[in-house]
């Protein structure tokens, strides 16, 4: 695997974040893109492989290590592409879609809190390739609850690290915001990126 580099996202138009809990959260993402860089070194030397043992060897933490680094990378990647703060209104594909699932907008938006609420790591609103069908579910962390052929189009990070600096422990009042700056245009390019 080729060493990965953050990417970079303007935080410029979101509201009710500070820069502060913005820019800790991004460094906290690139950490796991420096412990993901060290896991692949490690994978690529054969001492990893020298001992094969489910109970501990380097070859096991190494794996657990990658799954869990990668899926944060990537679930981070995604809340960071739709909190933009650009684009809030609901229109589009995505608003017709989520009537069609859910009946409507607001019973999609109190599924979703509700769902967020409930869980410690991570909220997604899905299509599934396997059965044809869009969903929202919860992982309690990045590599915990990962819905194989789950295509995310709304991804929301509910770990404390997200919103604690701004929101202390009222998450209620940080996925308000996070709806509040959700970018619709990028949900809808998801969308339309699915290819059918």
């Amino acid at each position: 695997m080729n060493k990965l580099e953050p990417k970079n996202y303007n935080f410029s138009n979101v509201k009710f974040f500070s820069p502060l809990q913005l820019s800790e959260h991004y460094v906290l993402y690139t950490r796991y893109i420096d412990c993901l860089n060290k896991v692949n070194e490690a994978l690529n030397s054969d001492l990893t492989y020298s001992i094969c043992n489910p109970n501990y060897s380097e070859i096991r933490s190494a794996e657990k290590s990658k799954t869990f680094c990668y899926d944060a990378i990537k679930l981070h990647e995604l809340y960071f592409e739709n909190l933009t703060g650009n684009d809030t209104r609901v229109r589009g594909p995505i608003e017709s879609l989520l009537k069609e699932v859910f009946g409507s907008y607001d019973n999609f938006i109190e599924k979703f809190k509700c769902i967020a609420l409930s869980m410690r790591g991570w909220v997604l609103f899905c299509y599934d390739r396997y059965h044809d069908e869009y969903y929202i579910y919860g992982q309690d962390s990045h590599d915990d609850g990962v819905m194989l052929y789950a295509e995310p189009l709304i991804v929301l990070d509910v770990y404390e690290h997200a919103y604690m600096i701004d929101y202390g422990i009222n998450r209620g009042n940080y996925i308000d915001a996070f709806i509040a700056n959700l970018d619709y245009g990028v949900v809808n390019e998801r969308l339309r990126n699915l290819n059918f």
